[in-house]
């Protein structure tokens, strides 16, 4: 069960609505945000990092530890200036399993190698639906090359917007789906359904970039928040926004987002009344 009242709350975790009530498509959406808000604290700070303690680790390059250190001492100076304790660390992780095991963010380093935005080395604790592992060493496109639409709806924009990420920019965007499951970590689609649809789980992905200081790379943070469907309905502008996204979802992204739609007419029904 989740403690919600030690975690954040929708209106506090995100800037803006994260669903998109017009026409489907899919889209960068990011916005600039403050160096303060770069990364999120609350007060299951310590049960995340625990969890993360478990997790994998080793994902990573050669020749990715000189820029993961500039990330991690970035990390580590976003903590220490806001006077948020730094965990001990085991120092012969690689540096960007020691960036995960201190921020409740799942973090990535994307690089440019021949020309492209490559992923180097993550700490990916908790995954929605994909394999960091085998996502290593592939360019951009590729690590998005299962998503329906995405070359038709967003290639090459998202190489373009990284190579235009100054040094003083940290932009957030966010994603979300539907889940039975309140686990911070879905490896794979679980077949576990509540029987009261208020439990049900809107899990959204808080990301941002921003590059990385005396550095070329970009830093890319996921940051996981769960609320039961009840958290959302109190919140009559977010459920109108929810009820519109799932009415406008395309056939294609139905054999891609299979949980969010096998939920949706419950989730409708349960929103609508």
């Amino acid at each position: 069960m989740l403690n919600l009242e030690k975690r954040m709350k929708p209106r506090d975790a995100l800037e803006v609505s994260p669903f998109d009530t017009g026409v489907f498509t899919w889209k960068m959406n990011t916005r600039s945000i403050e160096e303060n808000d770069w990364l999120q604290v609350d007060d299951c700070r310590g049960e995340d990092l625990s969890l993360k303690k478990q997790g994998p680790v080793g994902n990573h390059l050669d020749g990715s530890e000189s820029t993961s250190l500039k990330l991690l001492q970035t990390i580590e100076n976003w903590l220490s200036k806001r006077s948020i304790a730094l965990p001990l660390v085991d120092n012969s992780l690689h540096p960007i399993d020691r960036c995960g095991r201190l921020i409740q963010e799942d973090v990535c380093l994307m690089e440019r190698v021949s020309e492209c935005w490559t992923l180097t080395a993550a700490s990916v604790c908790f995954p929605t639906h994909w394999d960091p592992f085998s996502k290593i060493g592939l360019p951009l496109d590729d690590i998005h090359e299962p998503v329906p639409r995405y070359e038709e709806d967003l290639t090459p924009r998202p190489s373009n917007f990284m190579d235009r990420i100054s040094a003083e920019m940290i932009v957030a965007r966010t994603g979300w789906s539907l889940t039975a499951c309140n686990d911070l970590a879905l490896n794979y689609e679980k077949q576990i359904f509540e029987k009261d649809p208020s439990e049900l789980i809107v899990r959204v992905e808080r990301q941002t970039l921003r590059r990385i200081p005396n550095s070329d790379a970009i830093a890319f943070t996921i940051r996981i928040h769960r609320w039961p469907l009840h958290v959302i309905r109190d919140d009559a502008n977010l459920t109108n926004d929810l009820l519109i996204s799932l009415r406008q979802l395309p056939d294609e992204i139905k054999t891609y987002k299979t949980e969010t739609i096998k939920l949706s007419p419950i989730v409708e029904k349960y929103l609508s009344t």
